[in-house]
C-alpha cells in the first residue's frame, strides 16, 4: 500500500525530469488540492480531469492506498499538465488539441513514473510490480481500449443504417467484437457482452481509440528523454504549451516521433 502523500512525493519525484516550470505545475496541484480523491458516495467511477480555461485543472479520483492509482494520478497531472501549459500559452479558441494527441501527455506520465521507480528501487518484486503495471497499462491501452473503438464504429454503423440501438444489439455487437478479436485463445465469459454498460468513455464521442494513439506517440518520446535529455524534454514542453494550434501529427513531429 502507499498513502495519498507518499503517492504525490513519488510523482512529484519521477516528473523533475521534466524541468522547474512543469515540476511546480504539479506541486501546485497539490498543495493547492486540485483534487478530489474522497470515496464519496454517488461518485462517477475512473479517474478524470477538467481543465476551464481562466482556471486551474480539477482531477477526479478516488484514492484507495495502492500503487496503481499513483499510477492513475500521474496519468490524470498528464492531462492537467498539459492543458495548465497550453492554457497558459494559447488564447480560448486555439487551446484543445486533438482527441488524436490528448492521452499521449497523459501516458506519458505513466512512463516516466515506471521508469523513476525501475532507476531507483532494486527491490526484486517492486521492479516485477512495475513491469507488471507497465504489462497493464500497454494491453489496457492497445487491446481494451483498441477494441472498444472498434465497438464504437460497428455501432455508429448501425446507427447510420437507421437500426434501433436496443440494449440486445449492443450486447451482441459487443460479445462479436470480443470473440472475433479472440479467436479461440480466450473463452468469452458469459455477460462480457454487457460491459458497455459501464463504459462512461462510450458517452464521449469516438474517445478510445485515441489511447492507443497516445501512447504510441508518448512511448517514443519517453524513449528519447531517457536517451537525448533535456532536447527532448524540450521538444516535449513545446509540444505541451502549442495546444490547438497544431494537427496531431504536426504536434507528434515536433515532439520527434514519425
Amino acid at each position: 500500500t502507499i498513502t495519498y502523500e507518499e503517492a504525490g512525493k513519488l510523482i512529484q519525484d519521477s516528473l523533475k525530469v521534466l524541468g522547474n516550470e512543469y515540476s511546480s505545475i504539479i506541486e501546485k496541484g497539490f498543495k493547492e488540492r486540485w483534487i478530489d480523491l474522497a470515496d464519496n458516495v454517488g461518485k462517477s467511477t475512473g479517474a478524470f480531469c477538467s481543465s476551464p480555461y481562466g482556471s486551474h485543472p480539477y482531477i477526479l479520483i478516488t484514492w484507495q492506498d495502492t500503487m496503481r492509482g499513483c499510477f492513475t494520478l500521474a496519468h490524470e497531472f498528464g492531462h492537467a499538465g498539459h492543458f495548465y501549459l497550453a492554457n497558459k500559452n494559447q488564447r480560448i479558441m486555439n487551446v484543445r488539441p486533438s482527441m488524436y494527441f490528448v492521452e499521449a501527455p497523459s501516458t506519458m506520465n505513466e512512463l516516466l513514473l515506471a521508469q523513476h521507480l525501475l532507476a531507483t528501487t532494486v527491490d526484486k518484486r517492486m521492479r516485477r510490480w512495475v513491469i507488471l503495471q507497465l504489462l497493464g497499462t500497454y494491453y489496457h491501452n492497445f487491446v481494451t481500449h483498441l477494441l472498444e473503438g472498434e465497438y464504437q464504429r460497428r455501432v455508429y454503423a448501425i446507427a447510420e443504417e437507421g437500426q434501433a440501438l436496443t440494449a440486445t444489439t449492443l450486447t451482441e455487437v459487443k460479445t462479436n467484437v470480443l470473440s472475433t478479436f479472440w479467436g479461440d485463445s480466450v473463452e468469452i465469459d458469459e455477460g462480457a457482452g454487457l460491459t458497455w454498460m459501464r463504459q462512461p468513455h462510450y458517452y464521449m464521442g469516438l474517445y478510445s481509440y485515441t489511447y492507443s494513439a497516445g501512447l504510441t506517440a508518448s512511448t517514443a518520446v519517453a524513449q528519447m528523454i531517457k536517451e537525448e535529455g533535456q532536447p527532448a524534454v524540450d521538444r516535449w514542453l513545446d509540444v505541451l504549451r502549442a495546444g490547438g494550434t497544431m494537427k496531431p501529427l504536426e504536434l507528434m513531429k515536433h515532439a520527434g516521433v514519425d
